[in-house]
């Protein structure tokens, strides 16, 4: 009995270790290899970089939060716009957004990305300048809602507009303001009820808006006679009011009796430029308003449109009725702002055409205060054509009255002034360049349905006085 117990004892021990064998057995070959420890990933958003004025003053910056905020309140269709969640969507923001953006960081098992900030962009804005140009469009719209007073005296006034400062030196755009504006830093919130405003606060007139030149391009008209050869500086035509070309009679806003070129600018007598810019010629006169930038879209930074010039090619029918209004800004001529203050511009300059610009620098150095000229793209004409215009158009300023007189300015100015038709009925519109002796500024300003831009010319030029002392 004993030795069945014993027997029984050795049976179930070696039973037991059968069983812990073949357990251990089964969990060695069902395992699986423990899974690695995943790397943590490592995020890290870089801050979008700065836009700055050529002064560097800060235009714009963003918080620790990302989010985007605008301390001088300037220049909102320049600078641009960001959607709500942080993408580029027009403006500086947009042209140079992978400059500003940066590059966000990332680190993971597969990965080690450095993040990189931004880039600061520094713009050619003189924040004082475009402070003043501002000023002067809220000013003429809350006159024009008092009515328009269409008095040589009387103040200026426009329903809406846009203002152009080029450096002329450089060209670059030294103000670029338009009018209604919009609010940078309440953009998102504010969107559908701006885009739903009849007004078009959204619309950059400046670098988009079309306009009849009206008289303004009567310096071109006159660098195309005087440079093609058709007229000499002491040819003379007399203004008696009207000039009938068939069964249509053309006028002028008063006889003006012989006038030569010079003359003829300061009055501004239609009758002359008439005459000139038959025997000049559309292909001519086409010719010369390509040369002063008219047709064709400026090469700058931002979107802009080329309008068009009234020509054979674009105007049907084409009659030598359409060739003398194409001469005083109107047929089918159509133009930025931006265009006028160019035309001013190359003015200024003698016939020497520079594109403009409105970045000074990238990539975070701050710029030398002094401009940097830009290489002319081409020149024409003649120092004495041009000497002759100028002469003209300073001898126009004697036409600025009271507050607004150009007389008191420290330095002669030159200017040609316009009152184009339009949708409105009238625009109102002034291009020039100061000092005229010694051109520093060129610029253009357009008042939708208003009166009286040349009596915006004394502020520009005081502000620009304030803060460059001669």
């Amino acid at each position: 009995m004993q030795g069945r117990k014993g027997s029984l004892g050795m049976i179930l021990i070696g039973a037991a270790a059968a069983l812990l064998l073949g357990s251990a057995a089964g969990t060695v070959i069902n395992a699986q290899p423990p899974a690695p420890e995943k790397s943590p990933v490592y995020r890290a958003k870089a801050a979008r970089g700065r836009i700055l004025d050529r002064y560097g003053s800060i235009l714009a910056y963003s918080g620790e939060d990302g989010s985007r905020s605008y301390p001088e309140d300037l220049c909102p269709h320049i600078i641009g716009t960001l959607s709500a969640s942080g993408e580029a969507q027009s403006g500086i923001e947009l042209a140079l957004d992978t400059v500003l953006r940066g590059q966000d960081g990332l680190r993971d098992s597969g990965h080690n990305i450095p993040v990189r900030d931004g880039s600061d962009v520094y713009l050619t804005i003189d924040s004082s300048l475009q402070r003043a140009a501002e000023s002067i469009l809220e000013k003429a719209a809350a006159q024009y809602r008092k009515g328009v007073d269409y008095d040589t005296a009387a103040p200026y006034c426009g329903k809406a507009g846009a203002i152009v400062i080029l450096g002329c030196e450089s060209g670059e755009v030294l103000a670029c303001a338009s009018y209604p504006d919009f609010p940078l830093n309440d953009f998102s919130r504010r969107y559908d009820s701006l885009a739903a405003d009849d007004n078009s606060p959204l619309l950059c007139r400046a670098l988009n808006g079309l306009y009849r030149p009206g008289r303004t391009f009567k310096p071109v008209t006159a660098a195309a006679a005087l440079c093609s050869g058709a007229v000499r500086a002491d040819t003379r035509f007399w203004c008696g009011s009207h000039l009938r070309l068939g069964d249509t009679d053309f006028s002028c806003v008063k006889p003006h009796g012989a006038a030569d070129v010079r003359r003829a600018l300061e009055l501004s007598c239609n009758i002359y430029f008439y005459r000139a810019a038959l025997l000049t010629g559309s292909s001519q006169l086409t010719n010369y308003a390509r040369l002063f930038g008219f047709g064709q879209a400026p090469r700058i930074e931002l979107p802009t449109v080329p309008g068009s010039f009234a020509s054979p090619e674009n105007t049907s029918p084409w009659s030598e009725g359409q060739l003398i209004q194409a001469a005083i800004g109107q047929s089918t001529t159509l133009c930025t702002p931006l265009q006028m203050a160019i035309e001013a511009l190359t003015l200024a300059r003698e016939g020497s055409y520079l594109e403009p610009t409105v970045i000074r620098s990238t990539g975070g150095m701050r710029p030398e205060s002094e401009p940097v000229p830009n290489d002319e793209l081409y020149s024409f004409g003649s120092k004495e054509v041009f000497d002759l215009i100028k002469r003209g158009m300073t001898d126009s300023t004697v036409y600025t009255y009271g507050e607004w007189a150009l007389s008191k300015l420290p330095h002669p100015c030159a200017v040609k002034t316009g009152t184009p038709q339009s949708p409105r009925g009238y625009d109102s519109a002034v291009i020039g360049f100061y000092p005229a002796d010694r051109p520093e500024i060129a610029f253009a300003v357009m008042l939708e349905g208003g009166a009286n831009a040349k009596h915006t010319v004394f502020e520009i030029c005081e502000a620009y006085n304030k803060r460059i002392q001669f």
